[in-house]
């Protein structure tokens, strides 16, 4: 009988991967975001969310695992969407402010 490698364990939250990136599947984004927030998540809606999310490089699509969930690369991810919602906000902000000097 061949001798097989040990099956592999997915950890259930995201863990640094080396160079201080930070790996994570859905099911464990899922699960820390229903921790931090108390409420019930529906994964093919995050999914979705995610893919949307990569095709604007806020986070990078890594692979597939072998149970068929994406990994995604969250390491700059707070960065990039913090800096586009600080730019949204600052231009709406000025819109407001140009509407109330018109006045």
């Amino acid at each position: 009988m061949p001798i097989q490698p040990p099956a592999l364990s997915t950890p259930d939250r995201p863990v640094p991967a080396g160079e201080d990136r930070v790996l994570a599947t859905t099911s464990q984004l899922a699960g820390r975001v229903e921790d931090a927030l108390d409420c019930r998540l529906n994964a093919a809606v995050l999914e979705d969310l995610l893919l949307e999310l990569d095709r604007g490089d806020f986070v990078e699509w890594v692979t597939v695992t072998r149970d068929g969930e994406y990994l995604w690369d969250l390491t700059d991810a707070p960065e990039r969407i913090a800096d586009v919602v600080a730019a949204i906000v600052v231009e709406r902000l000025k819109q407001w402010l140009e509407t109330r000097t018109d006045a």
